[in-house]
């Protein structure tokens, strides 16, 4: 099986000071500084024989700062000869459908081919929204719209659209893209039931990133590949994202729970999830509006920290969920790994080796332990898809 980094730069310890609105002074940590620490770590990912790395799309907090994937991507592809690159995820809303087939068959061409795990979504956050000007009443719409056209532009020919949004008069790709099957490299993350199935029943593939139990992710294959079945479609297996911190003793697993806790209050508040108004009566957001009650408790604690430890119960926070922690010692991690591909039969692995306010010696240790003791094994590990995963009526 094959096993990638994924990073995002977090500023972590900056939230109390945007909670509290106080610009009048800078962060204490500079961004950049978070960002080179970032890249840092993933220089490690083809020396130490990872065979991926992958990017998200993040900016305007503190939380993931990575304002263009494919532009952090195209660095690495300078930088590296093997590696293969990954987005989890390009936010397609964000962007106009021609510049994003361009930058991807950009990336295509200057990575030789290595852009395998194009994945992209349709975005969450009202900032990120607010900021780059989009109606998050479109996204589900400009999401759509924006897989019709890049799959038009990587069919090789010339072609014009008419939506609903975008109006592209006939024209051709160029540059051409090296590979030919771009459009079958992409994956989509989705949050929503609705999402799950219009993006399964038009062939996309699920990109799990970490905010489900596992056993629910497992669920979601199957009905994925329901779908798939009535659409004439193979089954297929999704990639997953899981977060990790690897020590040799038992004892350090206890050092991540602050970090646990604060990556967890980072997505809380980055996506605005302990207010229910950022997305009651938003079109294509209605189910976020549940999330309140979970969410506000995070939120209302976040200047003191976790008073009770926040690896405890995956009921405390409404981000990361505890089956996608790879956290403990190698044997205990490759353990978690085999137990969670059974439970929802994904084929590749992403791991995040640093998040909330993981110092950067601690997640570089960690990965090269990771690399060391546990890599080999899970790249040996076969990846099946299980037979849970699998249409209901084909388990009769």
């Amino acid at each position: 099986m094959k096993v990638n980094l994924g990073f995002g730069a977090h500023n972590s310890r900056d939230w109390d000071r945007v909670l509290a609105e106080d610009f009048s002074s800078p962060p204490a940590t500079p961004d950049w500084e978070c960002v080179q620490g970032t890249l840092a770590i993933a220089d490690l990912a083809e020396p130490l024989g990872f065979d991926g790395i992958w990017m998200p799309e993040h900016c305007g907090t503190p939380y993931g700062m990575t304002p263009n994937p494919i532009q952090a991507l195209s660095y690495f592809a300078g930088r590296t000869e093997r590696v293969s690159l990954g987005t989890f995820v390009a936010v397609a809303p964000w962007w106009h459908p021609i510049r994003l087939a361009h930058q991807i068959a950009y990336l295509d061409i200057i990575s030789n081919g290595r852009y395998d795990t194009i994945g992209i979504g349709r975005g969450v956050s009202k900032g990120e929204f607010d900021a780059v000007g989009v109606p998050r009443e479109e996204s589900r719409q400009r999401f759509n719209e924006t897989l019709d056209i890049l799959q038009l532009a990587f069919s090789g020919e010339r072609f014009a659209y008419e939506g609903e949004i975008f109006k592209v008069p006939e024209m051709s790709l160029r540059p051409e893209p090296k590979s030919r099957d771009l459009f079958s490299r992409i994956y989509s993350s989705s949050s929503t039931a609705e999402s799950l199935e219009i993006l399964a029943r038009r062939g996309m593939v699920p990109l799990f990133v970490g905010n489900k139990p596992i056993e629910d992710a497992g669920r979601e294959v199957q009905k994925v590949n329901t779908f798939r079945q009535e659409e004439g479609l193979p089954p297929c297996q999704p990639k997953n994202v899981m977060f990790m911190y690897c020590s040799a003793d038992p004892e350090d697993a206890a050092k991540s729970e602050e970090w646990i806790w604060t990556a967890n209050r980072d997505v809380t508040v980055h996506y605005g999830f302990a207010d229910a108004s950022n997305f009651r009566g938003v079109k294509g957001y209605e189910a976020y509006a549940a999330r309140e009650a979970t969410a506000t408790a995070v939120l209302a604690s976040s200047v003191t920290g976790p008073q009770d430890g926040p690896a405890k119960g995956p009921s405390k926070t409404p981000g990361y969920h505890a089956s996608n922690l790879l956290i403990g010692t190698p044997e205990e991690i490759f353990n978690r790994i085999k137990a969670a591909q059974e439970a929802c039969s994904f084929c590749e692995l992403t791991i995040v080796p640093q998040f909330g306010t993981m110092p950067f010696d601690e997640a570089t240790a960690s990965t090269k332990l990771f690399a060391k003791e546990v890599l080999p094994a899970v790249q040996e590990m076969a990846a099946p898809l299980h037979r849970a995963a699998l249409p209901e009526n084909a388990l009769a």
